[in-house]
């Protein structure tokens, strides 16, 4: 059976010391460190998730700068493109007036022409109807 001496006072007591002793020089150090590595850990995944939302407004960020600078440029090339069909249509309208002016202008020079030519054939006529008078009455 179990007998109580003085050598279980004397283990009882080492235990207790070495408990004490290692607490102190082991184990709460073990511990302060254990929980500032957890600190730490726990810092950097709420870094971690502070980046990734940041990094995700971010990109919505550019993707709505993006869609904005599509749509302005879009706006931009159709604001051109109406600026270009009102110049043709202008330009259209001038090359139009100014080839009516010509083409009036060269129909009354061929009526002039006419006219003229007219003219000399009435002329070229009388004179070739008294030259055959003359040979058929000569």
């Amino acid at each position: 059976m179990l007998q109580i001496d003085a050598s279980l006072f004397v283990t009882f007591t080492v235990v207790w010391v070495l408990v004490f002793v290692l607490t102190r020089i082991f184990w709460k150090p073990m511990t302060a460190l254990t929980g500032e590595r957890d600190a730490r850990l726990a810092a950097d995944r709420e870094a971690t998730l502070q980046g990734g939302e940041a990094y995700d407004k971010a990109l919505r960020d550019v993707a709505a700068a993006m869609k904005a600078a599509k749509a302005a440029s879009d706006q931009a090339r159709a604001d051109v493109e109406a600026e270009a069909q009102r110049e043709k249509a202008r330009l259209l309208a001038e090359v139009g007036a100014a080839s009516k002016v010509r083409v009036e202008e060269a129909r009354a020079e061929v009526r002039g022409e006419i006219a003229r030519l007219r003219t000399e054939l009435a002329a070229e006529a009388e004179r070739l109807a008294v030259d055959i008078e003359k040979r058929l009455l000569a």
